[in-house]
């Protein structure tokens, strides 16, 4: 984020945190210990088989330079990378930053430092990863909607979100055009 927001700088715009966004993998369960338990298998089985990317199809062409994508995307998802994850513990996962998870107070901190320290005040949040029961993640979301979400949403109250979309005027609308879905209309469409 830091090229990003060098780049913002240099064009003189502002530093609004929500002209950025970030994805993020996270992991809430009862306590830190109770995480691992519930995530580690699935951080696991995601890093180490499920993220194989060629190389050339990791980025779209004319959206970076040869040099960005060289420097970024192979540190991410190239050969050096998988051998970089190979053997990863849990607490790798964690520390590293590849996945935030704990009890709800630890995510809500972990989240709150990715926010405040990379300045993006759009966070993707990834509450199913790898190979994790519906159970698992109706547990992640919801702890996470209870519990860790209502202490976030006013991170960066003294910005305005100028950058998420809004609906057209009422005046700019128009009826979609939607063709007539009678039965015999169908008939006569599969004809």
């Amino acid at each position: 984020m830091k090229g990003f927001w060098d780049e913002v700088a240099r064009q003189g715009a502002d530093a609004n945190p929500y002209r950025a966004g970030f994805l993020q993998f996270v992991g809430v369960s009862e306590t830190d210990e109770q995480a691992e338990r519930d995530y580690a298998a699935a951080a696991d089985y995601f890093y180490n088989r499920c993220l194989h990317v060629a190389t050339g199809f990791a980025d779209a062409p004319g959206y970076r330079t040869m040099r960005t994508v060289k420097a970024g995307i192979m540190a991410q998802i190239g050969a050096a990378a998988r051998q970089i994850r190979q053997g990863l513990t849990w607490k790798d996962f964690v520390e590293q930053g590849y996945i935030v998870a704990g009890s709800p107070a630890s995510v809500r901190q972990q989240l709150e430092n990715v926010a405040r320290d990379l300045n993006v005040g759009h966070m993707m949040l990834l509450l199913h990863f790898g190979n994790m029961s519906k159970e698992l993640v109706t547990k992640n979301t919801t702890l996470f909607a209870r519990e860790v979400m209502p202490h976030l949403k006013g991170l960066f109250g003294e910005w305005e979100d100028r950058h998420w979309i809004s609906p057209l005027p009422e005046a700019d609308r128009r009826e979609p055009d939607v063709p007539s879905l009678r039965p015999e209309d169908a008939a006569g469409a599969r004809r």
